[in-house]
């Protein structure tokens, strides 16, 4: 891989639908360049699927980061736990002593201290360390 098909990679993500021709014009490559580095992109794995973002409803909703400090020993037990909470879309493991940093997206900033308490809380382990709500999505 080289800076050549980082660019494309760049463009493919952030529109997935762009066609070859509109990416070689923005990175100064041949059409049939662009064609044949997707294809072998596709083949060696880099690339595993193209895909969509969608909103069902337009309702903004309301995110949050959490950081959490689990009890390793059970480390399998918390992230399945974890994964099965609908509301929580990421989660991070982190080096060192920091633990898990997840992001958390509810319909209503009055249904985040429900989630906290009623499910986050609950999970027998986990230590809730910091929550910071995302007032701005910068990149």
């Amino acid at each position: 891989m080289d800076v050549i098909d980082l660019k494309i990679l760049e463009e493919l993500k952030q529109d997935s639908r762009i066609s070859f021709n509109e990416i070689a014009d923005k990175i100064g490559k041949t059409e049939a360049t662009i064609r044949r580095r997707v294809k072998k992109l596709k083949e060696d794995g880099t690339i595993r699927k193209f895909t969509i973002l969608y909103e069902l409803n337009s309702k903004p909703k309301t995110r949050a980061t959490v950081k959490i400090e689990p009890d390793f020993k059970d480390i399998k037990r918390i992230l399945k736990e974890l994964i099965d909470i609908e509301q929580i879309t990421d989660i991070w493991r982190l080096s060192g002593d920091c633990g898990l940093f997840m992001k958390v997206e509810i319909e209503s900033i009055e249904k985040f201290n429900p989630l906290i308490e009623e499910r986050l809380a609950q999970i027998k382990g986990i230590k809730i360390v910091e929550t910071c709500f995302i007032t701005d999505v910068i990149k």
